[in-house]
């Protein structure tokens, strides 16, 4: 399962993530003392190398070979350098050694582009559902899914013949903002299912009048504890301090609308998972003044 969208770089360059994790596994340091932990993805291997400076007594990554070598390379030949092994190859025929047959935690960078491009949710649900024992953790697990009007229009970056909503990924700041927020979809990897596509209507009220030439999708992330306790993590908001994820824009293009201020506006938003590319989307939005 070798990782293509190769983002290792930009992860462990965001010092705000990385402190957001480095933290979150100094404070719960007791979850992660004598467990046996994999890092699905092992996109930049920061958790791999957290899990292991929290105490795991073995912590299996599969995905990202070059970064598991960082990890391998970071741990050199300390007391700690055996408690971390690379497994290659695809979940789906991975063996775990020493006749092992489940994990107490699994852990993952696992969200992509608007939560879903690019993720690595279905290779999740996979490893949960082959190695996460009975009571096991996902970290992190939980993720809302957020959409905003915008009054700036996004670049196009896609082929004409595939509008009306035209995607590109920047970061928009919070004057671009032309509308409240609304949430579209919370996830939790404890509970999903294989199949997230999802159908929504929502609503936003105007902020000020303007156009209204695109919408911004984005997400935050946090971990859902044993009682039910959420611990935020971070999101990629224009209210939020930037993250090496950007939002993702969905252009109206020559469909943009005028509102006046506190104008209501109603939508429809789709997402499908794609079923040729393993980690592609496809995106439909509609929207429109209400009346």
């Amino acid at each position: 399962m070798e990782d293509p969208w190769d983002m290792a770089e930009n992860m462990l360059s965001d010092v705000l993530v990385s402190n957001v994790y480095n933290q979150f596994f100094k404070n719960n340091s007791d979850l992660f003392k004598d467990k046996i932990v994999m890092d699905v993805g092992c996109r930049s291997g920061l958790l791999s190398l957290l899990a292991v400076e929290a105490g795991a007594v073995k912590v299996f990554a599969v995905g990202n070979m070059r970064s598991a070598r960082y990890v391998t390379k970071a741990l050199g030949h300390g007391e700690n350098a055996e408690v971390f092994e690379p497994l290659k190859g695809c979940i789906s025929q991975i063996r775990l050694p020493c006749g092992l047959k489940k994990v107490d935690i699994i852990v993952s960078e696992w969200m992509g582009h608007a939560l879903f491009a690019d993720s690595l949710f279905r290779q999740m649900l996979e490893a949960r559902d082959k190695w996460l024992a009975r009571g096991g953790h996902i970290f992190p697990n939980v993720a809302n899914l957020y959409i905003h009007g915008i009054a700036q229009s996004a670049r196009q970056t896609m082929n004409k013949n595939l509008r009306p909503v035209l995607l590109t990924d920047e970061y928009v700041n919070q004057q671009s903002v032309i509308t409240e927020k609304s949430l579209l979809k919370t996830i939790n990897l404890t509970t999903s299912k294989y199949n997230e596509s999802f159908t929504v209507d929502f609503k936003m009220k105007a902020l000020r009048k303007g156009k209204v030439s695109g919408c911004m999708l984005y997400f935050d992330i946090g971990f859902i504890n044993a009682r039910g306790q959420l611990q935020k993590l971070f999101a990629t908001g224009p209210d939020t301090p930037k993250t090496y994820m950007k939002q993702t824009l969905l252009s109206l293009e020559d469909n943009a609308l005028d509102v006046a201020d506190q104008e209501l506006l109603v939508g429809r938003f789709s997402m499908k998972l794609g079923s040729f590319a393993p980690r592609g989307v496809e995106f439909s939005l509609g929207l429109r003044v209400h009346k």
